[in-house]
């Protein structure tokens, strides 16, 4: 990913960009809009996930079910016989 800051009005790719206005794309999408000299790149410095926090134990909670203890899939909205609410 990089982060492209446009030097140029720039229209065609989903959206418009105005000189000045800076966008985050892939790669290639980056290069291109470089190579029309439509703005300037730099690389995006990728995020880490913090490592989850240990807390010594397991959740004291069950998982969740579905309603009264059914399977999740079962979750349907009560409706009367025709359908309406």
């Amino acid at each position: 990913m990089k982060k492209v800051t446009f030097t140029a009005h720039c229209a065609g790719l989903g959206a418009v960009y105005n000189k000045g206005d800076v966008a985050v794309f892939p790669d290639g999408v980056a290069d291109a809009i470089v190579a029309a000299k439509k703005g300037t790149a730099q690389p995006v410095a990728e995020k880490t996930a913090p490592a989850p926090k240990q807390t010594g134990g397991g959740s004291d909670k069950p998982p969740a079910t579905g309603k009264d203890g059914g399977d999740p899939g079962d979750n349907k909205p009560e409706t009367s016989e025709n359908g309406t609410s």
